[in-house]
């Protein structure tokens, strides 16, 4: 039996990263903050205090370690876990890729 970790696309890195969401909901737009846990190059999990159905799209605003500059993305809640969310990265800049990537690598090395 395969776990679920085997069946990633990406190893998954932990993290503790405070992230800016903002999200628009019915017409509404709100901005709150939560804490990414892991990442990998495919998207991250974060736990939100508020209850978010997947399939909603949201805008991230992070600062990862090793890297001082702060970053904007958009992501897309995939999954559901108590307020854990599973998101993956939408659209990400070649930058944005290759941030991700390094960020990943340098994790690796310390782990």
């Amino acid at each position: 039996m395969e776990m679920a970790q085997d069946l990633r696309r990406w190893e998954r890195y932990r993290i503790k990263v405070r992230a800016k969401i903002t999200l628009n909901l019915n017409g509404a737009t709100s901005s709150f903050f939560g804490e990414a846990s892991d990442v990998s190059q495919g998207g991250l999990s974060l736990f939100l205090p508020r209850e978010l159905e997947p399939g909603v799209a949201i805008l991230m605003e992070l600062t990862f370690p090793y890297n001082s500059r702060r970053m904007a993305i958009r992501g897309l809640i995939r999954n559901r876990h108590g307020f854990t969310y599973g998101v993956e990265f939408i659209s990400p800049s070649s930058y944005q890729l290759q941030t991700i990537a390094g960020v990943c690598k340098a994790l690796q090395l310390l782990s």
